[in-house]
């Protein structure tokens, strides 16, 4: 839809729709308590910043910005598949985050926030990537914290199974001097390439110091992102999830990755409120999973 068209029907004071990369919109948001970036495509917040702080998200100088192809930072949304498509030949991480989203809803909220409500239907998705009826709706609130909801309801009149994540990209003043707090002794799926064992238990504080791509499942704790350099603590707040995901791509990787910068490692991590392994979720017809993860930070 044409931006102007898009400011007419839904901007309000401190909200308006601009183009973006190659052919897309953003809603861009900015009240007195924060400002944030808001893709159509994907529903995918590319950036939030508290007033009176740097940016908590954090993007690729490399990513494509274009239909078709996943953009590279911020907080994607994975679903109705995490990781590899059950089905050969379909993209990675679901068909959401490569999906032109409607707006349902923009509003100002008597707290300050704005709130923000995009939404995406079976007819909405890429030709030939949905396979069964649904009402999905993307919730972000913008306020001192941001706020993010997937709703997923199953429309269709058989039980399907669903795996998601909201795969968010965090920036940080340097990978390998953070410490990631909250999941200290809870089990995990190590995904690394070639890693010596399946599995794994986390020994007090993550540190990273090489790849990472860790599932832990069971796991419904507050994870905590302390970042000396940038002077601040990130708080990742989750509920409807009981696994939560750690990846930063390190030096190998990077290099492999054409929408990854090469040294771009250094400066994010993710910490993903999701369902995938054991947690992947079966909605019955007419079933509703709610997804959520609350983000914010502090002064250290």
């Amino acid at each position: 839809m044409d931006v102007q068209i898009l400011d007419q029907r839904f901007g309000i004071p401190g909200v308006r729709f601009v183009p973006f990369g190659k052919g897309l919109t953003v809603i861009e948001v900015e009240n007195d308590l924060a400002s944030a970036r808001l893709s159509l495509y994907g529903a995918q917040m590319l950036s939030f910043a508290p007033k009176g702080e740097e940016d908590l998200l954090w993007m690729s100088g490399f990513s494509w910005l274009e239909t078709g192809k996943a953009i590279r930072g911020g907080a994607p949304v994975c679903w109705p598949w995490f990781g590899g498509s059950p089905v050969d030949g379909r993209p990675p991480h679901g068909f959401a985050r490569i999906s032109n989203w409607n707006v349902a809803k923009v509003e100002a909220l008597a707290d300050g926030a704005t709130s923000v409500v995009l939404s995406l239907t079976q007819a909405d998705a890429p030709a030939g990537l949905a396979d069964f009826d649904f009402a999905l709706e993307f919730s972000a609130i913008i306020g001192r914290t941001l706020t993010m909801a997937l709703k997923c309801r199953n429309l269709s009149v058989k039980s399907v199974p669903v795996s998601a994540a909201l795969h968010t990209y965090f920036s940080v003043g340097a990978a390998e001097k953070i410490r990631i707090t909250g999941l200290d002794g809870q089990e995990y799926l190590n995904k690394v390439p070639g890693a010596p064992a399946p599995t794994g238990k986390q020994l007090g504080d993550i540190t990273i110091g090489s790849e990472v791509d860790w599932v832990f499942c069971p796991s419904e704790s507050v994870v905590e992102i302390a970042d000396p350099v940038k002077g601040r603590k990130i708080r990742v707040e989750k509920s409807g999830s009981r696994s939560t995901v750690v990846w930063n791509p390190w030096i190998k990787k990077s290099a492999a990755m054409p929408d990854f910068g090469d040294d771009e490692y250094h400066s994010m991590v993710c910490v993903e409120a999701a369902n995938a392994a054991a947690d992947a979720r079966v909605l019955t017809p007419g079933g509703e999973h709610v997804l959520l993860q609350k983000i914010g930070c502090s002064r250290i």
